[in-house]
C-alpha cells in the first residue's frame, strides 16, 4: 500500500518522522490528534501517470493551506485527506523526491513549482492535474493529467521556386530547429504560463546541451527538398509561449538561408501538425522576418495521444 502520512506544517518534530513513516496509511490533522479520513475516489484520466505521482489536497477557504499529501508509488494508488471541499492537484514525481515539498504549507507555494525542459521528456512527460471536490455525498472525482508540453510536428515540405531566378534548385536543409520556445513553465494554479525562452533568435548550442533531450528542440534537417513533397514527421517540443518560431537552415545553391516559420498560439497538451511549401528565398538571418509570400504553410491543431487510465480510491 501507498505511503499516506499529512505532516501538519512545522509542528512535527524530528524524533517522530520515522514513527510517521511507519503509520501508512494514518493520516495527522494536527500534532497531537489521528483522524480517520473518509474514503473517496479520484479516477486520472488523459495521460499515463509517471512511475510516481505527488498528490496534495488543499482547503479551499483563505489561504487554502495544506490539508494532505501523499506520494503514491505503484498502482493501485490510494489518497486519503480530511473532511470538507478540498483543492486536489497532483504532480508526476520522482520516488524519494517527497523531501522537495517541506516548504509547501499553501496552495499558492505550490504554484510557484516549475516544469522545465531539462527535466521534461516526450517519452515520459512531467504531468499536472488540477480539480475542486465538493464536501458530500459524491466521493468521486475525474482528475484529467496532462503535460504542459507542445508538440510541433512538421508533416511535410515541399520547394516550388517557379518563375524565380532559382527556380529548379532544391532546397539543403541542413537544420531544423524551435526559436523563442518555452523552456520553463509554471504548471499549476489560474496563471500557469511559460516564464523563461530558449533559442531567443538563433539555436543557442550551449542552452541546447544541458537539455538531456536536445532533439525537442533541435534536429538535423532534411536534405534536398524540391518540388516533390517529402513526409518527414519530425516532432519538436517545448511550453507554450508568444512568438514560438520554426526555422528551417540550409542553402540555396550557395546562399546561406533561413526561414524563421512564426506558428500560431500554442496549446498546452496539443499538437500543431505543419504542412509547409517553400515559394522564395529565404532571409539572410533566423531572426529575420521572410518577406510575405516566401512560405505557404497548412496548420492543424492535433489531441495529445490518449493514453491509459488509472484509479485512486482516497
Amino acid at each position: 500500500m501507498a505511503l499516506s502520512t499529512r505532516i501538519s506544517a512545522s509542528c512535527i518534530s524530528v524524533a517522530l518522522i520515522p514513527a510517521l513513516l511507519q503509520a501508512a496509511p494514518a493520516f495527522f490533522s494536527s500534532c497531537t490528534t489521528l483522524q480517520t479520513p473518509r474514503p473517496r475516489e479520484i479516477l486520472l484520466t488523459g495521460e499515463a501517470p509517471a512511475e510516481v505521482i505527488d498528490l496534495f489536497f488543499f482547503d479551499t477557504l483563505g489561504v487554502q493551506r495544506l490539508d494532505a499529501y501523499q506520494q503514491l508509488t505503484s498502482p493501485p494508488y490510494y489518497g486519503l485527506s480530511g473532511s470538507g471541499a478540498k483543492r486536489v492537484v497532483a504532480l508526476s514525481a520522482r520516488s524519494g523526491s517527497a523531501s522537495l515539498w517541506l516548504g509547501v504549507n499553501t496552495y499558492g507555494n505550490l504554484c510557484k513549482h516549475t516544469f522545465s525542459l531539462e527535466r521534461d521528456s516526450p517519452e515520459n512527460p512531467l504531468l499536472v492535474g488540477e480539480a475542486l471536490v465538493e464536501d458530500g455525498a459524491s466521493r468521486t472525482l475525474t482528475l484529467p493529467l496532462r503535460t504542459m508540453l507542445s508538440a510541433i510536428r512538421l508533416k511535410s515540405l515541399s520547394c516550388d521556386f517557379t518563375g524565380r531566378l532559382y527556380a529548379g534548385q532544391p532546397f539543403d536543409n541542413a537544420r531544423i530547429y524551435l526559436t523563442y520556445a518555452g523552456a520553463e513553465c509554471l504548471p499549476v494554479g489560474p496563471e500557469s504560463r511559460t516564464v523563461s525562452l530558449i533559442n531567443l533568435g538563433e539555436a543557442d548550442g550551449e542552452a541546447l546541451k544541458k537539455l538531456p533531450h536536445p532533439e525537442m528542440i533541435l534536429q538535423e534537417g532534411c536534405g534536398e527538398v524540391g518540388v516533390e513533397r517529402i513526409y518527414p514527421e519530425r516532432t519538436f517540443y517545448c511550453y507554450p509561449s508568444d512568438g514560438v518560431r520554426l526555422v528551417l537552415e540550409g542553402h540555396i545553391g550557395d546562399y546561406l538561408c533561413y526561414y524563421p516559420i512564426p506558428l500560431p498560439p500554442l496549446e498546452a497538451s496539443a499538437c500543431l501538425s505543419l504542412e509547409i511549401t517553400l515559394q522564395r528565398m529565404g532571409s539572410p538571418s533566423p531572426d529575420i522576418p521572410v518577406e510575405s509570400g516566401t512560405v505557404l504553410v497548412e496548420t492543424r491543431t492535433l489531441p495529445w495521444e490518449e493514453r491509459v487510465q488509472y484509479t485512486i480510491p482516497y
